[in-house]
């Protein structure tokens, strides 16, 4: 059986949409699983073309069954029998037909769909050389089709689409049914009155191969092609997808949150992430320590570290390796530990503290202060230039001043004790430069532990200053060192010892800045 040039159309043009689907581009909805639907269908059949063949004068088959029409195509055929063909055209009432659908949405715009539909279409009238009649018969199809639709995305709700189907289809007229390929072309919309109701609405155009109708020795072919508005409605066994999505609740979009999962409940960003008040890396709901300075490590739970767990974090912890179990002051240090106070120093040739000094200072006070039962010693330290006996009491008057002041800054008097080392307890070489200046020092050495409470850590912000050691003059030090070491036995009356005065301080050199200048985030390290 050969279909006609309209059902080599129809097939054609289905393939090309179907390419044409496979690169349209849509958004993926993620969403899938099956639904069913039920839609109806205003049906208008066009005007089909037919012929009718007869061998003898044994009937017209089933249109000889339509009053008038039988004896219109019979005077056509001639009544007296012998062999006859005449061409028709036979037009149709438009009218309803139902179906229903089964299909499965993909994880994609894909849906295919098995669609079951029936209807009848009377026969207004059959017009055949030049006369024509009317008639009282009818037109029933019933069709099976599988199709495959393509969904794009328009909006929250709505949902064009485009597709195609091929199946089969059984054409009756009268006593009389063929079996024939039908196909159809699709396009419609369809609006989501939920996240499972959508309401459907669309064009179908559908043809099939020629029907061919054979009764006795009369044998009748007519085209059949129908174009159909339908509306219907679908149940989904799954939740479209649409609208904005916020999976975690939180209130920024998915299509936005660069956090998602965010626990219920939790403060988020603008885009999505929990709130970090001390940008620490540790979300606000998490962070046990929230209002963590600026630049501080810390652990899993936002606090900082505490490298030694005496209490005092490592960022404010002046002595960050206290044995366990230890008190200490609420710089991090204990009993028989030691701190350098850089940045103390002096007016040259003098024991008066520089401004800079003071600065440092108050915060050496403020800790003091808030460790009560500590007994600290102030340690004055010098270099090698100059006489032993000068440096020692150089550094002995310099302790003293420190004591002095912490003092007047409210420091207990019998919790400190001043005393120079002078040039006995190096800590570099006193061969070069910065080897000197290192040991040009003040010390803070906790020697006493007398409270019965632990004191709590204690954080202070102390300003930055420039050390304002001044510069020491240019001097040939090779001189001054040779000076020093090749007359052991100078003079040391009061002329002489001013002179060895003058070179000690005139070789003071500065502490060199990018090494030995104070530093305040570092807010207990003198």
């Amino acid at each position: 059986m050969f279909m006609s040039k309209q059902w080599k159309s129809a097939l054609a043009a289905g393939v090309i949409l179907a390419s044409a689907t496979g690169v349209a581009m849509a958004e993926a909805e993620k969403e899938k699983g099956y639904y069913l639907g039920g839609n109806a269908f205003y049906n208008n059949v066009f005007d089909a073309d037919g012929t009718a063949t007869t061998t003898s004068a044994g009937g017209l088959g089933p249109l000889g069954d339509i009053p008038v029409v039988g004896d219109l195509l019979t005077g056509l055929l001639g009544a007296g029998g012998g062999a006859a063909s005449t061409n028709f055209e036979t037009s149709y009432d438009d009218d309803f037909s139902y179906g229903l659908t089964f299909g499965y949405k993909f994880e994609s715009p894909y849906r295919v769909e098995f669609e079951y539909r029936v209807g009848e279409n009377d026969i207004d009238s059959i017009s055949a050389g030049g006369a024509s009649a009317s008639a009282n018969g009818s037109l029933e199809v019933t069709s099976m089709m599988g199709n495959l639709w393509y969904d794009f995305s328009a909006g929250e709700r709505l949902r064009p689409y485009i597709g195609f189907g091929l199946g089969q289809a059984n054409l009756d007229v009268g006593d009389a049914d063929d079996d024939v390929m039908i196909g159809q072309l699709g396009a419609g919309v369809t609006y989501f009155l939920s996240p499972r109701l959508a309401l459907d609405a669309g064009y179908r155009y559908s043809v099939s191969e020629d029907a061919t109708f054979s009764s006795g020795s009369t044998k009748t072919e007519t085209e059949y092609s129908a174009q159909s508005l339908l509306v219907g409605l679908r149940y989904n066994f799954f939740d479209a997808q649409y609208g904005v999505k916020d999976a975690d609740g939180d209130g920024v979009s998915d299509e936005l949150d660069q956090c998602p999962g965010t626990p219920r409940g939790v403060q988020v960003d603008s885009v999505g992430c929990p709130l970090d008040g001390d940008n620490d890396g540790v979300a606000d709901y998490l962070d046990r320590c929230p209002n963590t300075p600026a630049g501080a490590q810390v652990n899993a739970s936002g606090c900082p570290l505490d490298g030694d767990n005496d209490g005092v974090v490592d960022a404010d912890d002046a002595c960050p390796d206290t044995p366990a179990g230890q008190a200490v002051m609420s710089n991090g240090c204990a009993k028989d530990q030691a701190v350098i106070l850089r940045g103390v120093n002096f007016e040259l040739n003098s024991a008066q503290l520089t401004m800079n000094a003071e600065t440092i200072l108050n915060g050496v006070a403020e800790t003091l202060v808030s460790s009560p039962g500590f007994e600290v010693e102030l340690q004055g330290h010098t270099d090698s230039t100059g006489s032993d006996s000068y440096n020692m009491n150089l550094s002995q008057n310099r302790a003293k001043s420190v004591k002095s002041y912490l003092v007047s800054s409210g420091v207990e008097a019998n919790r400190l004790t001043a005393r120079g080392y002078g040039e006995e307890q190096p800590i570099a070489s006193n061969d070069t430069k910065v080897g000197r200046a290192e040991n040009r020092r003040v010390e803070l050495k906790v020697v006493g532990d007398n409270s019965d409470v632990s004191v709590e850590p204690m954080m202070y912000d102390e300003p930055m200053v420039e050390d304002a050691m001044v510069e020491e003059p240019i001097l040939d030090e090779p001189m001054v060192d040779e000076v020093m070491m090749e007359d052991p036995m100078m003079d040391e009356e009061p002329a002489a010892e001013a002179a060895a005065m003058e070179d000690d301080y005139m070789s003071e050199e500065p502490v060199v800045e990018d090494e030995y200048e104070y530093d305040a985030s570092e807010e207990t390290d003198y």
